[in-house]
C-alpha cells in the first residue's frame, strides 16, 4: 500500500530507526522519514514536498512545543499530526486549538500511525470536496526567466475568453509578484492589484474581487501583480488561496502567471492546479532547468499527467538545433506543441497593449496559441486536467 498524500515524519533518531525497521509495513516505503532531535529547528527543507506531517514534540523540552507554530508559519495549509510520549486531555485540546489535525502516541507504531494518517486524509478529502465545482485553474510557468510565459498566458487566457459576454468570463491572476507585467502587456493600468486582495482579510468578497480585476477587451479580467516589489516569503498563503478560490467561483477559467522562483506557498498552488503549462526552449540551459522543475513537481506529488510542456520560439532547422524529439528525450516527458517565434509582432503588440493577432492577422504564433487552446479546452472542461 502507498499513501496518496506524501507523508513526512520528523522524529528523534531512535523513533525513525524503529519505524524503518518495522516489519509488515510496506507503506512506510512511500513515506519520508527524517531524524530530527527535539532541540533541532524545523526548516523549509524538512517540509519540502510534504502532504501530511507527523512531528514529535515533548512538553518537557524547552522550545519543542513551538514546532507546531513553526510549521504553521512555514506551511499554513499542511496537516499536522503531533507525536507525543504521553498527553493529557488538556494538552490535546490545546494542540487541537492550535490547528493540529490529530495526535499519535510514542513510540511510533506503524499500525496506529497508518490509522491516524488515513483518518486525517479522509478529513482533507472532505475539505477538498467542498471545493468541487470551482472553475478550472491553469498555471503557466517557465523553465527560465524571460521564456515568454507572460506572453503565452495573456494570449492563452484571451483564447478561452468570450469578448461578447456581458462581463469577463476568464480571470488572469499575475502571481509574479516582484516582476509581473501581465496588465502592462495588455495595455491596462489598474488602480488596484493583488496586494489589495491580500490585505483585505475578512473583507475579501466578490465585490472587492470585481473592483480589483481589470477588464480587457478580449474578455479577460486581469488581477495585476503588486505595484511595489515585496519579498516572496511575505505572502499570506491562506489569504491568497481564498482569493484564488473566490476567482474560481466568479469566472469560468482562472489562469495564473507564475514567477520563476518557486516557494512553498506557490508550489502548494501548483499542486491544486487542474493543469500546468510549462514553457521551455530548444537550448541546453532551458532544458536543464525544465528537467529540474519536472523532477521537483514529481517530488512534491504533482501528477505528471497534468503538466504540459510547450516549446517556445520553436525552430525547425535541419541542422544546428535541438529537435522536439530531442526535447522529449531530454525531459523524459512528452511535448504538447511548439510555438513559432514571432518576436517582431509580439514586441509591437506589447508596446501597444494589444494581442498579436491584432497586429498581424496571420501570425504563426497566434495560430499556434489558438491550436493550443483548442487542445486544452476539452480536457479542462471534461475535468481530466491537461
Amino acid at each position: 500500500m502507498r499513501l496518496p498524500a506524501p507523508l513526512t515524519v520528523l522524529a528523534a533518531s531512535e523513533q525513525i530507526a524503529a519505524l524503518r525497521a518495522a516489519a509488515g509495513a510496506p507503506w512506510i516505503e512511500g513515506a519520508r522519514l527524517l531524524p530530527l532531535e527535539l532541540h533541532e529547528t524545523i526548516t523549509d527543507a524538512h517540509l519540502f514536498g510534504a502532504g501530511i506531517l507527523v512531528v514529535q514534540v515533548d512538553p518537557t523540552v524547552p522550545g519543542s512545543m513551538d514546532r507546531v507554530e513553526r510549521v504553521r508559519a512555514l506551511r499554513p495549509d499542511l496537516p499536522q499530526i503531533v507525536a507525543l510520549e504521553s498527553a493529557d486531555l488538556r494538552l490535546v485540546r490545546t494542540l487541537v486549538r492550535q490547528g493540529v489535525a490529530d495526535v499519535v502516541s510514542l513510540p511510533l507504531s506503524p499500525e496506529e500511525l497508518l490509522q491516524v494518517v488515513i483518518a486525517v486524509m479522509e478529513v482533507q478529502s472532505a475539505k477538498d470536496g467542498s471545493r468541487a465545482g470551482l472553475a478550472p485553474l491553469i498555471a503557466v510557468t517557465r523553465a527560465l526567466g524571460g521564456g515568454g510565459a507572460t506572453t503565452l498566458v495573456t494570449h492563452l487566457a484571451a483564447s478561452f475568453a468570450d469578448p461578447e459576454a456581458d462581463k469577463p468570463n476568464v480571470c488572469l491572476l499575475d502571481l509574479d509578484i516582484q516582476y509581473g507585467r501581465a496588465a502592462e502587456v495588455l495595455g491596462l493600468s489598474p488602480k488596484r492589484n493583488l496586494a489589495d486582495l491580500l490585505e483585505a482579510g475578512d473583507r475579501l468578497d466578490a465585490s472587492l474581487l470585481g473592483s480589483v480585476a481589470a477588464p480587457h477587451a478580449s474578455g479577460v479580467a486581469v488581477i495585476a501583480a503588486p505595484a511595489e516589489i515585496v519579498p516572496l516569503e511575505s505572502i499570506d498563503a491562506e489569504q491568497l488561496r481564498r482569493a484564488i478560490d473566490l476567482a474560481r467561483q466568479e469566472f469560468d477559467f482562472v489562469f495564473i502567471d507564475f514567477p520563476s522562483n518557486l516557494t512553498n506557498w506557490n508550489l502548494s498552488i501548483l499542486a491544486e492546479a487542474d493543469g500546468i503549462v510549462m514553457l521551455a526552449e530548444q537550448t541546453i540551459a532551458s532544458l536543464r532547468q525544465a528537467r529540474r522543475r519536472l523532477d521537483l513537481f514529481r517530488s512534491v506529488g504533482i501528477d505528471r499527467r497534468i503538466v504540459s510542456v510547450v516549446v517556445n520560439r520553436m525552430e525547425r532547422r535541419l541542422f544546428g538545433t535541438i529537435s522536439l524529439a530531442d526535447v522529449e528525450k531530454a525531459l523524459d516527458h512528452p511535448v504538447l506543441c511548439g510555438l513559432h517565434a514571432d518576436g517582431q509582432s509580439i514586441a509591437v503588440a506589447q508596446d501597444q497593449g494589444i494581442l498579436v493577432r491584432q497586429v498581424r492577422a496571420k501570425s504563426a504564433y497566434a495560430a499556434d496559441v489558438a491550436k493550443l487552446a483548442d487542445t486544452l479546452r476539452p480536457r479542462l472542461e471534461g475535468g481530466a486536467g491537461l
